[in-house]
């Protein structure tokens, strides 16, 4: 099959996968639906300036409080994927802000960016990662909004920050080689299209959008290689 030279950049798949349903991991980890102690502090107690400030000792919570919060979370996560968002937020926000894992918060930025509520997502995204910066799907989700505002630079940092916390995360990489399409930096965008595909060579798009690459550096071989494999894994 010859190589149609009239596709262009519209015709391109910038696949923006967004993680909806967060995996089973330890708490406060990428991300966590388990629970375990959640610790809460107050504030020293002021005294007189000649008396020794009493700390106040570190309440933990009873196995009862635990049980509580995971149901909430098993039932918010429930209605989300019953598409009951509004409802699913609600269980959410019963749950104390300091008593929210990393992958609660990811939930809010799912439900918020359904809701095209895209500063919120962005909000609670940032909380996700300030709760666990090893939730690569925090910074994956927050660089795909990033690229959807047309934030490159900031998309590429997003996407890099995932990929060295799962090094073979190809979406990652795939859109980072879309990130440098759009920047028409074709070697950069040749290069994660290839270790997009090392990491998943099952994927047709890495292949399509690897052909067009190849197109614009005037490698029109390889541009058909890449378009012939698009065709063969879509016809599979």
């Amino acid at each position: 099959m010859a190589l149609d030279y009239n596709f262009g950049m519209k015709k391109i798949f910038f696949i923006l996968m967004f993680f909806v349903f967060p995996i089973v991991q330890s708490a406060c980890a990428v991300p966590v639906p388990q629970v375990f102690s959640s610790l809460n502090s107050s504030a020293d107690i002021k005294k007189e300036p000649t008396a020794a400030k009493k700390e106040i000792p570190i309440v933990q919570k009873t196995q009862a409080q635990i049980d509580a919060i995971n149901e909430l979370r098993v039932q918010a996560k429930f209605l989300y994927n019953s598409n009951k968002l509004n409802e699913s937020m609600e269980l959410y926000n019963k749950i104390a802000d300091a008593d929210k894992i990393s992958d609660d918060w990811l939930f809010l930025a799912n439900i918020a960016q359904d809701n095209g509520k895209i500063v919120d997502a962005v909000f609670y995204l940032k909380k996700a990662i300030e709760c666990d910066d090893k939730n690569y799907k925090a910074h994956y989700n927050l660089g795909n909004i990033y690229y959807s505002d047309n934030k490159i630079n900031m998309a590429i940092s997003e996407y890099n920050k995932a990929i060295r916390i799962k090094k073979d995360f190809a979406y990652a990489y795939y859109n980072k080689g879309c990130c440098y399409l759009k920047k028409k930096s074709w070697y950069n965008a040749r290069y994660e299209f290839g270790l997009a595909i090392k990491a998943n060579p099952e994927e047709p798009s890495f292949y399509y959008n690897l052909a067009y690459t190849n197109k614009m550096m005037k490698r029109h071989k390889k541009a058909q290689e890449a378009l012939d494999m698009y065709n063969k894994l879509m016809t599979q």
